[in-house]
């Protein structure tokens, strides 16, 4: 049962950086003339979000894990609206929050990587800790801003570091993992 749960956790981690490579992607090809259509759609498709969620809160047992997912569906409602409302700051914003994303990934997966992978001698700890110094670095450029005064430009940036972020996030998965059959 528990190493059932421990396989369905692997496999929602990896389908989770899948899924932001392909929007790490989508960015990276997305045409300049389409980054405000892509920032309508992602407003949208956070409202849509936020209503399924409430909905099914309205069908489910009133339990306290349900309320805090009502809460939560209810700031990704507010964040859809944000995003309608103030479409042309979007970009900037967003690359503040990845920026400041990637460094605080990257400084937790140095420490558990330090005190997890290197203590149990796992092969490729120190390519763990390498990547881990990539993300931090990363987030630093992402926030200093030097080279991209655009949308999209900014947005091309922006999905390139999904992108490696993601890659790093599954090789960390993978070479981390406790167990060799899950």
């Amino acid at each position: 049962m528990l190493f059932q749960e421990l396989g369905k956790l692997k496999r929602s981690m990896i389908m989770t950086s899948v899924i932001m490579m392909a929007v790490g992607i989508l960015m990276l090809i997305c045409p300049e003339r389409y980054v405000s259509l892509l920032v309508v759609a992602a407003g949208y498709g956070l409202l849509i979000l936020a209503t399924v969620m409430g909905l099914e809160f309205l069908s489910s047992k009133k339990v306290l894990i349900n309320y805090v997912y009502l809460t939560g569906s209810l700031l990704i409602g507010i964040l859809g609206a944000a995003v309608l409302f103030y479409r042309k700051d979007v970009l900037q914003v967003l690359g503040l929050i990845f920026g400041i994303f990637l460094v605080v990934e990257g400084l937790n997966e140095l420490f558990n990587t330090w005190k997890y992978a290197r203590r149990a001698q796992r092969s490729g700890w120190w390519l763990l800790i390498l990547l881990s110094l990539l993300l931090i670095v990363s987030g630093i450029i992402i926030l200093t801003n030097p080279w991209w005064d655009t949308p999209g430009s900014l947005m091309k940036v922006i999905g390139a570091m999904m992108l490696f972020s993601s890659a790093v996030g599954i090789v960390h998965v993978v070479l981390i993992w406790p167990f060799k059959n899950i």
